[in-house]
């Protein structure tokens, strides 16, 4: 088609008044058009940027007498290809736009896990307060998801279309495997364990930080504003990478919350806390910090809040006064 006839159509277009035949030759034509950005459209404001810039240039030349004004309506028809490059911008940005898919969300509340079954056949299960954001079409499309909190994730393979996990902080990549990634904001520590497969771990801001795991593996990562915090230097963090020749024993440790199960090692008790609100879905607050001075390993089952308190009293001196949803802790 011309360019008369491509500002005709697209005018038609944006006021929604094409007939269906003209909407299929239109659309399959911004298909062609727009085919350089599938996998990454071009953000509006770069697009709105271009639609000002014309505008700008068209009122100097005046071929549109205000910035109020719409400028088809009042070009000559000796300028139909300036035209026509505004009309596509806008066009192009409300058709990419509307063919974004879908994400949708999955959600773990505390003091629960929760099982999704994503588009692509991959399996998660998120631990307390934590959440997934996906995309609707990643049977067919990106397998690239946000993670915030702490998941297990079994991934469908599909060589084509890598499956990659975005944190607050972290980028997973990985092509099929299992493996167990923990990145609450609020912690100390982001940990990744891998089960089977192969992952690649690096810093969203700084992807030159990066570490393939094999089978077994674990990254351990730790705010440098963690007080005995040791490891290479990773930006923010310390990195330790700690092996585990039994794999087992990494599956039993790491993901054993899935079914039901709190287990802990070594932990403090400020350390212990955050995992129990989560899992108990209460506010613990220790009132005392000569309390972090205790070391924590166990598991809870079936216990509820009263029972694991009591059950830590067995290893530390404190009492306890729950108040509400609020647990405080003293010597």
């Amino acid at each position: 088609m011309n360019d008369q006839q491509l500002l005709q159509l697209l005018d038609k277009y944006l006021r929604n008044d094409c007939t269906p035949e003209e909407q299929q030759a239109l659309e399959s034509w911004l298909e062609r058009y727009a085919s350089p950005y599938r996998e990454a459209a071009p953000p509006a404001p770069r697009l709105a940027a271009v639609y000002d810039s014309i505008t700008a240039r068209l009122q100097a030349e005046g071929e549109i007498t205000g910035a109020s004004q719409a400028p088809v309506r009042r070009l000559r028809w000796w300028k139909p290809a300036a035209a026509a490059a505004i009309l596509i911008a806008a066009a192009t940005t409300f058709f990419l736009t509307s063919r974004q898919p879908e994400l949708l969300t999955a959600s773990a509340p505390a003091g629960e896990n929760t099982f999704v079954e994503l588009p692509d056949g991959s399996r998660v299960w998120l631990n307390a307060r934590s959440s997934l954001r996906y995309p609707g079409n990643m049977g067919s499309g990106s397998r690239t998801v946000h993670l915030s909190g702490e998941g297990y994730f079994e991934v469908a393979p599909d060589q084509q279309h890598p499956f990659e996990i975005h944190t607050e902080e972290l980028a997973v990549q990985v092509l099929g495997t299992s493996f167990n990634l923990k990145a609450y904001a609020e912690d100390a520590e982001l940990e990744t364990t891998l089960v089977d497969g192969k992952v690649a771990v690096s810093l969203r801001s700084d992807p030159s930080r990066r570490q393939l795991l094999a089978p077994g593996q674990k990254l351990l990562l730790t705010r440098k504003t963690t007080a005995g915090a040791t490891g290479s230097d990773w930006g923010d963090f310390y990195a330790q990478l700690q092996n585990n020749t039994k794999t087992k024993d990494t599956i039993a440790t790491e993901s054993l919350w899935r079914k039901g199960r709190l287990q802990f090692r070594d932990q403090s008790f400020s350390e212990l806390a955050k995992t129990m609100e989560r899992w108990y879905n209460k506010r613990i607050v220790i009132e005392d910090a000569s309390l972090n001075d205790n070391r924590f390993s166990g598991e809870f089952r079936k216990e509820d809040i009263t029972q694991a308190l009591k059950a830590l009293q067995i290893i530390a001196t404190f009492t306890y006064d729950m108040r509400g949803d609020t647990v405080f802790i003293q010597q």
